[in-house]
């Protein structure tokens, strides 16, 4: 493709800015193979997108950077949020639940918008085409998954949902107390540990990545108070959110 590019073709196939359609074409074709190894979760078309993307993005015949005069970083955010919306349709069509594409959407446009430079827009951008190919949180299209299985996929696909354990295990057509006994017994954790822990990991990046206040994280990623968000935190990384956020910035 790279010495497709640089291929010299007629003038008069050019637009003023030095674009022939066969390189626009080949734009787009990158990008719908992106989107279907998004869908599918082929990492082979991810990967021959993330060796090419850098160079589309900073390419001088597309000026994408220089879409807003004199703000690349501004430019930059602009083109990701409108990729952020592709990605999250691509996984939805490949089985990610419609709740947590929302999520995720919303996530990454407060990440897109709190971002101060081009570095982290790219750390942004190479996290979504991760997350939104990773097929080990959608639907699961088996039919023979143990109890334990479903739990942990209804878990993924709804962590930030104040959802009780009986409705988790009417959802899963259970009884609650059965539920989190063999849950219990196979995972060695219980069930609204394991799912406080996928907060966190949610959390983490949200801290890293956006401006929000520890409270707006706390209720988004579903904690009932700020308080109990706080302590589980340290629990598990051994400082508050806020001693974290210091830690990492430094």
């Amino acid at each position: 493709m790279k010495e497709h590019l640089h291929t010299e073709t007629p003038n008069s196939n050019m637009n003023r800015n030095g674009l022939t359609p066969e390189y626009i074409e080949s734009v787009h074709h990158l990008r719908e193979k992106l989107l279907y190894g998004i869908q599918t979760g082929d990492r082979n078309l991810i990967i021959e997108y993330e060796r090419d993307a850098s160079q589309k993005f900073r390419d001088e015949p597309l000026n994408i950077l220089n879409r807003v005069p004199n703000n690349k970083v501004r430019s930059y955010k602009n083109i990701l949020l409108s990729h952020n919306t592709l990605y999250s349709y691509a996984a939805e069509k490949g089985g990610l639940s419609p709740l947590q594409s929302h999520f995720s959407s919303e996530k990454y446009a407060i990440m897109i918008e709190h971002a101060e430079n081009i570095a982290e827009l790219d750390k942004i951008h190479s996290n979504m085409v991760t997350e939104y190919s990773d097929t080990t949180i959608r639907k699961s299209k088996r039919d023979n998954l143990s109890i334990v299985q479903k739990a942990e996929n209804y878990i993924e696909m709804n962590f930030a949902e104040d959802i009780s354990m009986e409705e988790m295990a009417g959802k899963l057509h259970v009884h609650s107390s059965h539920l989190m006994r063999v849950f219990k017994k196979e995972k060695g954790i219980t069930i609204s540990n394991y799912r406080n822990m996928r907060r966190i990991k949610e959390a983490k990046e949200l801290i890293l990545f956006s401006n929000l206040s520890m409270t707006e994280i706390s209720m988004m990623i579903g904690f009932s108070t700020p308080q109990y968000y706080s302590k589980f935190f340290k629990e598990v990384e051994g400082v508050t959110p806020l001693e974290f956020k210091k830690k990492i910035k430094k």
